[in-house]
């Protein structure tokens, strides 16, 4: 083989290249602190590495979703634990409304208070976190709970969604960030319904879905006499009439055998005579009587027109009340089916449904409606609030046990929400511990990265030492080179 000098410079040119790149990657691993820069420093190392990087990252998504989650469950866990306290100041208010000893204004001033625990507890449920409304069920612009004043009272609608947001925290482990407004201020166990009226209105067997307190007014609307051929409502044998009131004053209700009137003409030519009521107090009369108010043993009253009685009338003519139901302050009514044990009426402002047994019903009045079990916090407190006024003018004894029923509905709320501070505290731990082995799994996996691609400093420095001779010796071996004869043979 024939070896020029040309070639020889080219072969050690090669060499010092090597040696300087060499010099240069030991170099940069020493100042970087990395001995992974690019793939080709260690392409067995290359796998791994990104392996353990991408493990970091999941690691770190992990500790922010924990860290997010611990964030906005504690802004949940302190609003509710506001909530708690006022509930607390409101069963207090409630046990010192039911001394029967307070008059009226120590009741009133009571109830002043309660109304504005109610705004607090409306202001603490409209709070706000990161996400969104904290109890708003996903809701992000308008307020989950509204109050409502309708002309039965106060409504507070809850119009949130019945989602929650979540994060992952691994392990196909999603953490609720809060609860919404349906779990933590829903009703209870629903009972029996409650009257506490004396229209004969009664419970129907039907499933009600009104929440609260209910205020059903049965009202009168016309009253028809015998035949009802006279006029359209009077009786045509007898020549009795409704009288001008009757319309507005009547409180007699009931199908056809609910009411009898006895009517007796004792001047033999209609001009004079007596009449009562369902066997009550005779009323004497004369033609001159266009607008008499008879009363029945009960109160019922019923009007009556006598001008134009038959001669020698005496009997008895049968009466018929018609009347309406109306759950929302009479904005709407429906007409009283006295053959109905489980009459529908619905409250065309909240909604909720009442199934009434008419057929018992035979005076007009106001029926106080409860649906025990079916409170939330709201109107427990609206009805605390009304029952200390006696809104609804009842005795001091139905006062009383509405106050009182009102103090356990509170306290059933009440054990719901601690019931659901103990569930975000749950998840306060949880995502607390997640962050926690997020943190040691990533010193793990830290150190592990770091035996992969940070430079060992101890075996760099010998490297580079080896690499700074190779040099020396390669720039040597180049200058002998240079003074060799102009051609060499080998053999």
């Amino acid at each position: 083989m024939r070896v020029t000098q040309s070639l020889l410079f080219r072969h050690q040119s090669a060499a010092l290249s090597a040696a300087y790149s060499r010099l240069f990657e030991v170099e940069g691993q020493i100042s970087s602190g990395r001995r992974l820069l690019q793939p080709s420093d260690d392409p067995a190392a290359v796998r791994p590495a990104l392996d353990v990087r991408a493990g970091r990252r999941r690691l770190e998504q992990l500790r922010r979703n924990a860290e997010t989650a611990s964030s906005e469950l504690g802004r949940s866990e302190g609003t509710l634990r506001g909530i708690s306290d006022l509930v607390t100041r409101a069963r207090e208010l409630a046990v010192e409304g039911g001394n029967g000893t307070l008059l009226p204004s120590d009741r009133d001033g009571i109830a002043t208070e309660v109304d504005g625990l109610l705004s607090q507890l409306l202001n603490l449920a409209n709070q706000r976190g990161e996400a969104g409304f904290l109890f708003g069920g996903g809701a992000t612009t308008a307020e989950p709970f509204e109050r409502l004043e309708t002309a039965d009272g106060t409504v507070v609608r809850y119009r949130g969604g019945s989602t929650t947001p979540s994060v992952d925290l691994g392990d196909s482990v999603r953490l609720d960030l809060s609860m919404h407004g349906a779990q933590l201020f829903g009703i209870g166990v629903r009972g029996a319904t409650q009257y506490s009226g004396t229209t004969g209105a009664a419970p129907g067997s039907g499933n009600d879905s009104a929440r609260g307190s209910d205020r059903l007014t049965v009202a009168h609307a016309r009253t028809v006499l015998g035949d009802g051929l006279l006029g359209g409502t009077g009786d045509s044998l007898s020549g009795v009439r409704v009288g001008a009131s009757s319309a507005a004053g009547d409180t007699v209700l009931g199908d056809a055998g609910a009411w009898s009137i006895a009517l007796v003409d004792t001047s033999g030519t209609g001009s004079a005579g007596t009449v009562a009521l369902n066997g009550g107090p005779a009323v004497n009369w004369t033609s001159s009587d266009s607008d008499l108010a008879v009363t029945a043993p009960g109160g019922e009253v019923v009007h009556l027109d006598l001008s134009g009685i038959a001669a020698n009338f005496a009997g008895a003519v049968g009466a018929v009340g018609e009347g309406t139901f109306s759950l929302d302050g009479g904005v709407t009514s429906t007409a009283i089916d006295f053959s109905s044990a489980n009459q529908l009426v619905v409250d065309s402002q909240t909604g909720g449904a009442l199934f009434v047994d008419a057929r018992a019903i035979a005076r007009t009045g106001l029926e106080v409606v409860r649906h025990p079990g079916a409170y939330d916090l709201f109107a427990a407190l609206v009805e605390l609030r009304d029952s200390l006024r006696n809104k609804d003018g009842q005795a001091l004894d139905v006062e009383l046990g509405r106050i009182r029923a009102s103090a356990s509905e509170l306290e059933r709320g009440h054990e719901q929400l601690l019931g659901s501070l103990a569930t975000l505290g749950a998840r306060m731990r949880l995502a607390d511990a997640t962050r926690a082995r997020a943190d040691e799994l990533d010193l793990v996996l830290a150190e592990r990265q770091s035996g992969l691609e940070d430079t060992d400093l101890s075996s760099a420095s010998i490297e580079l030492a080896q690499a700074q001779l190779a040099l020396q010796a390669g720039v040597s071996l180049a200058a002998r080179i240079a003074q060799l004869p102009s051609l060499v043979t080998l053999l």
